[in-house]
């Protein structure tokens, strides 16, 4: 019953947040993110946690509290951006939005591989969906099933299909990968989510083992399709950049193992480069590291 008044809850206010001129509804979600800063404590030991363990060597005290504090805002605004989402076409998505490497990106296409997009939480990175629009293809995209409260999970996949993806469960999600890259499409792979002890590569993250999914490494070894970081940053208050990456130079030896392992690290090293650039673009309140209690010797 909680479950159902929640989705409720959410669908209220989505439908509330589009009737608001955008300008009004965006600085309502930086408050709201403000609020959430200072209200939700739990997330805020987190994120300043993160913070201290990654940067805390080279940022001082006030400016690591900063981060974070802009960090929550800019959740807040995404929030509110994923909401109008539907709303959105192409033309709309390119007023806002910065395109940079996407000719380089398509040219690839024709090698008939498909591509691997190496994604994080990072900027607002829902909007990134409407690139299927744009290329006239939809992205697949894989994620977790929200098991606890299905109205909700239900509401934001519909969302994001509007924006043009194909949302896929990462329950057996590798057959159809491989079939949508048989077929040249596009996949995106998220790579900052902590991963099972037991599925999860230990692979350096500032600096500290953070178990990582080898999904993206191993795929992109099977198939021989290119693995390309993308990565949406907010450029201002209704502005933001996409930005394409050139395909990253994968490790191939004999030793697939090692080679997995390898690449899983290239891929950490270089999100962990864009954090550095933005800081508070990424989503620092996720408990990317594994909990000290639980700290993992080699």
């Amino acid at each position: 019953m909680v479950a159902y008044f929640l989705y409720l809850l959410l669908k209220g206010f989505s439908l509330f947040i589009n009737l608001l001129p955008e300008d009004f509804a965006l600085w309502l979600g930086r408050q709201l993110g403000r609020m959430v800063f200072y209200l939700d404590r739990g997330h805020r030991k987190i994120a300043l946690e993160n913070l201290h363990a990654a940067l805390g060597e080279e940022r001082p005290e006030r400016e690591l509290y900063a981060i974070a504090q802009r960090t929550f805002q800019n959740l807040g605004m995404m929030i509110i951006e994923f909401f109008r989402i539907p709303r959105m076409d192409t033309k709309d998505f390119k007023k806002k939005v910065s395109v940079e490497g996407l000719d380089e990106a398509l040219r690839l296409l024709e090698k008939k591989k498909g591509g691997l997009l190496l994604l994080g939480h990072f900027g607002n990175w829902e909007l990134m969906g409407l690139m299927s629009k744009v290329i006239g293809n939809p992205i697949m995209v894989i994620a977790k099933p929200m098991k606890k409260n299905q109205w909700v999970g239900q509401f934001i996949t519909k969302i994001r299909n509007a924006a043009g993806l194909e949302v896929i469960s990462n329950v057996k999600a590798s057959r159809k990968v491989m079939k949508a890259l048989s077929q040249n499409r596009v996949v995106g792979i998220l790579i900052d989510q902590r991963a099972k002890r037991s599925e999860g590569i230990w692979a350096d993250f500032f600096g500290r083992k953070a178990p990582t999914t080898p999904a993206l490494a191993i795929l992109a070894m099977k198939t021989g399709a290119p693995v390309l970081p993308v990565f949406m940053v907010r450029n201002g208050f209704k502005k933001h950049r996409l930005l394409i990456k050139e395909p990253l130079e994968l490790i191939r030896t004999s030793d697939i193992k090692k080679d997995v392992e390898a690449n899983t690290q290239l891929f950490n090293d270089t999100l962990e480069s864009m954090v550095r650039q933005y800081p508070d673009q990424w989503f620092w309140v996720h408990q990317r590291w594994e909990r000290k209690k639980k700290v993992h010797h080699r």
